[in-house]
């Protein structure tokens, strides 16, 4: 009974973002406003007239928040500029869903089972679907599909 549904699933789907800074911009501009503001205008927080945390404080606490923002903005910006030079697709071939992962700058293909998949959740702050398998966590960016309707197509599949 499983051979017969996923026996004729065949299906490509584009993996491959537009620009290496789709949805990237308002994470670049809060980063370097959590870096730049506390530099240039140090400030403190109090609550009427008691001092909860020091300018220097928060300012530290700020400028670091920034930076781990940055890093992590940067993280997914070379994983989409690997995905644009080296192309991304997803396969899904009966049971078999092959999709691209970003190691050292190079796509490498990894795949695993459709009925292997233990939940989905769907993140839509995020913009991700994060399927969990019995050894590990997959990611999938909602930005990188061609459209929605590609992502809610290839959402169905995997159930």
């Amino acid at each position: 009974m499983e051979k017969e549904k996923f026996g004729s699933i065949n299906k490509t789907f584009n993996y491959t973002p537009n620009s290496v800074f789709t949805n990237q911009w308002s994470s670049l501009a809060f980063g370097i406003g959590m870096v730049v503001v506390p530099l240039i205008y140090p400030f403190g927080l109090r609550i009427r007239r008691v001092h909860i945390l020091s300018p220097t404080v928060l300012s530290t606490i700020l400028v670091i928040g920034g930076i781990l923002l940055l890093w992590f903005t940067l993280q997914s910006m070379r994983k989409a500029k690997a995905l644009i030079a080296q192309g991304g697709t997803i396969k899904v071939e009966g049971n078999r869903v092959t999709y691209p992962s970003i190691e050292k700058g190079k796509v490498e293909y990894r795949s695993f089972l459709i009925s292997d998949i233990e939940y989905i959740k769907d993140d839509e702050d995020e913009n991700q679907c994060k399927v969990s398998l019995p050894d590990k966590y997959v990611i999938f960016e909602i930005k990188y599909f061609d459209s929605y309707d590609e992502f809610e197509e290839f959402r169905a599949i995997l159930g």
